[in-house]
């Protein structure tokens, strides 16, 4: 019950941001960029709508790794990954900040303002139906995977669109989960790109955060920096004195040493050690 609760304010703390900062870039548009607008109604719609998915999805893919591998960016989306349960709450379930900061917050109301509102909706909603398809612990991917008739289609689907089967493995921890992997909102194409796409065609053994991780009360993790707590304070410190006593992990080895290794274990910062 608490994490429906935080889910149902998440929910209305991205409606209120996302909503704000929507006027507040129109407005801004207005008064520095007036000449711009509508400047490309004559586009067409079928032209628009591929090319404004295409760059909010490449410019997510990148903003969403970069929020695994900068701290100060992972403080902000931390709370996307703190439930144990997959469901569609856990969608919008992030930190005021990440609702201001992430591109898709700035190019929307640019390509409302250039004159594409079409376009804007059509991807508001394909994106809308994504996020909450790809968080739904209805798994009805599988079967579809694992049946002969269907399984050639899927092939080529999983490596379009983000199926719950690769943001599950983004959400999971053991052995078919992994946060490294399948960084793109609702098209995982970038990461077959990038090398960064992990289809395990399997359900997860759990969901959440590495053990050792601290959780910082809802409040903190969805209003930070403006509520902080002296339980996170106390909690970080002593995972860095658990951090401190591990030994030292080597970087992630050479592409030769994975292929030879009898198993390879992903750690949760994305390196690998390899098992001989």
């Amino acid at each position: 019950m608490r994490e429906l609760g935080a889910s149902l304010v998440s929910l209305g703390n991205f409606l209120l941001v996302r909503g704000a900062s929507f006027a507040a870039l129109i407005w801004a548009f207005k008064a520095l960029w007036p000449r711009s607008e509508g400047a490309l109604a004559g586009v067409s719609f079928w032209l628009a709508f591929p090319i404004y998915v295409l760059a909010d999805e490449y410019a997510v893919y990148w903003f969403h790794r970069k929020s695994h591998e900068w701290p100060w960016l992972w403080r902000i989306h931390k709370p996307h990954h703190v439930p144990r349960n997959m469901n569609i709450g856990v969608g919008y379930r992030q930190n005021w900040l990440w609702h201001v900061l992430v591109p898709g917050a700035w190019l929307g109301p640019a390509v409302i303002w250039l004159g594409q509102p079409g376009a804007y909706a059509a991807g508001l909603a394909f994106r809308t139906l994504m996020v909450l398809m790809e968080h739904s612990d209805l798994r009805w991917d599988l079967p579809l995977q694992r049946n002969r008739f269907t399984r050639p289609f899927m092939w080529v689907i999983e490596r379009v669109i983000s199926l719950p089967d690769t943001h599950h493995a983004h959400h999971g921890v053991g052995r078919y989960g992994n946060a490294m992997k399948n960084y793109g909102v609702a098209l995982i194409c970038f990461d077959v790109i990038h090398g960064t796409l992990m289809i395990p065609h399997a359900r997860q053994e759990g969901f959440g955060l590495p053990d050792d991780a601290p959780a910082e009360p809802w409040a903190e993790q969805l209003f930070w920096p403006f509520v902080r707590s002296t339980s996170s304070t106390s909690s970080t410190s002593s995972t860095k004195k658990v951090a401190a006593r591990r030994p030292s992990i080597e970087p992630t080895p050479p592409a030769a040493a994975l292929a030879a290794a009898k198993a390879v274990i992903y750690t949760a910062d994305g390196r690998a050690v390899v098992v001989s």
